[in-house]
């Protein structure tokens, strides 16, 4: 209500009617409610951001993709996701069933059907795959396993020991170290537990009787590469051709690696420029 001047007895003449709403006020809620949902919406995507992986996460194997290149990847998913307002263009969850198939990009979860502890510090484990199911992995292909150590994640390549032809599971022989994150992590394991792997990688494999001609190999193997049986003056030949003082890591039976320490020794190394497994 509102009073104006008007004829009356006094000159003043109460008027009824409606007061004028302040222009400042006026739409000030609904402007308050979409900033909080739009604030609301920016902190739901940053949530859904992928995090960008540590360097423990590499295992340092130059497997491609690495774990690097998926994280742009996703980034650049999310990124397209964000700017549709769409978020089905963004990737699912990691599959928790026993797959069949491996995937070099996506990590999945396989169940450890037997851990054997062959000695003080080395682990057979197998894990499950689908009844009939084969891997099919050729020689010098490897998988990378991810663990969690201390809220710590980490990623370490192994070769699996199982043939090619196994059915219904794949095995890994893994040595722990005692210093060892991922030493931690597989020291952990049981009947039942499930780790998760992607792969395979690597892209030299090995043909018997074929390796013979340096076109057929890979080109940055080319370079390094020697045919021939391994003998003193091939020794001498490689050892003499490094920049640098080499250290020389053998591995064979007795026989071979009594052999090579010496070809070694006459190439002019001495007994800690080399190891014998």
């Amino acid at each position: 209500m509102r009073e104006g001047l008007g004829p009356g007895p006094h000159g003043v003449r109460p008027v009824l009617g409606r007061a004028p709403s302040c222009p400042s006020q006026a739409g000030q809620a609904p402007l308050m409610m979409d900033e909080r949902e739009e604030d609301a919406d920016e902190e739901a995507w940053l949530q859904l951001r992928p995090v960008e992986p540590l360097p423990s996460q590499c295992c340092g194997s130059g497997c491609s993709p690495c774990v690097f290149d998926l994280y742009h990847r996703e980034l650049a998913r999310w990124e397209a996701a964000r700017a549709s307002k769409d978020r089905s263009l963004l990737s699912g969850e990691e599959s928790q069933s026993c797959p069949s198939k491996l995937s070099p990009e996506t990590f999945l979860a396989f169940c450890i059907s037997a851990v054997d502890r062959l000695t003080e510090d080395t682990y057979h484990v197998r894990f499950a795959l689908p009844r009939n199911c084969q891997f099919s992995l050729r020689p010098g292909q490897h998988l990378i396993l991810r663990g969690k150590v201390d809220g710590l994640e980490i990623q370490r390549a192994y070769t699996p020991i199982s043939p090619a032809n196994a059915e219904g599971y794949f095995e890994v022989l893994i040595k722990c170290y005692p210093t060892g994150l991922m030493s931690r992590y597989v020291k952990s394991w049981g009947t039942g537990h499930t780790a998760f792997w992607r792969g395979p990688f690597g892209d030299f494999f090995y043909k018997a009787n074929q390796e013979n001609s340096l076109e057929k190999l890979p080109w940055s193997y080319r370079e390094k590469t020697r045919f021939g049986r391994l003998a003193q003056g091939l020794i001498e030949e490689l050892v003499g051709s490094c920049r640098r003082k080499p250290f020389a890591l053998v591995c064979g039976s007795a026989e071979f690696t009594k052999d090579m320490a010496r070809c070694l020794l006459c190439a002019g190394l001495a007994k800690d420029s080399y190891f014998l497994f």
